[in-house]
């Protein structure tokens, strides 16, 4: 799990972004994701919102950016992902309104049309 997500880190290099099960499998580590939040919903709860999000069918993926690989054997940190879709800005703010993101925004990924979520 965490072994694997460093692997695939370590093969992408600076910036990586990595699929939900790599990021989310294993983890139980609030301080990966949404760290700034006053009432944290719990990792899982940031990967159930995240994996409805890419069942969607307007939705392509959601990619995990890493932002930082944390010493000695803490998870990964992350303040953006990535939904890798054509719908609205607005749209998926709703979707995840439940994460609380502090930005909600129009992106490109490896030159796909993407929205932002990011948490300071």
């Amino acid at each position: 799990m965490l072994t694997d997500l460093l692997a695939e880190i370590e093969r992408q290099g600076d910036p990586a972004a990595v699929g939900l099960e790599l990021f989310f499998d294993g983890n139980d580590d609030p301080a990966s994701i949404g760290c700034n939040l006053d009432e944290h919903p719990g990792v899982g709860t940031f990967a159930r919102v995240l994996r409805a999000v890419r069942d969607r069918p307007e939705v392509d993926d959601v990619l995990v950016g890493i932002s930082e690989v944390m010493p000695d054997g803490e998870w990964p940190f992350s303040d953006t992902v990535h939904v890798l879709t054509a719908a609205s800005a607005g749209d998926v703010a709703g979707w995840v309104a439940g994460l609380g993101p502090d930005d909600v925004a129009k992106a490109e990924l490896n030159g796909r049309p993407a929205i932002a979520l990011w948490w300071d």
